[in-house]
């Protein structure tokens, strides 16, 4: 960028180095977004490694009852 007219040279070497402070800033703080994304999708991806298969339908059908998790059925009173 050209300095403009209006800005002396003691006024331009300190918007210069002001725009360089910023450049510097803001780069900073893009690598650091940067590695917090990494870490988020790393750590998303662990978890869901973790995870266990969920088990298919016909193999709970397989399975044999538990006879403590029967429905329970409703009994007629026998005081008739």
């Amino acid at each position: 960028m050209k300095r403009p007219a209006h800005y002396s040279d003691a006024d331009w070497a300190e918007y210069q180095q002001g725009q360089a402070e910023h450049d510097d800033l803001m780069t900073q703080v893009a690598a650091r977004e940067a590695q917090i994304e990494h870490d988020l999708i790393t750590a998303a991806d662990a978890y869901e490694s973790g995870l266990s298969p969920v088990p298919k339908r016909e193999a709970d059908l397989a399975r044999p009852s538990d006879p403590r998790y029967r429905p329970l059925t409703r009994k007629r009173s026998r005081s008739r």
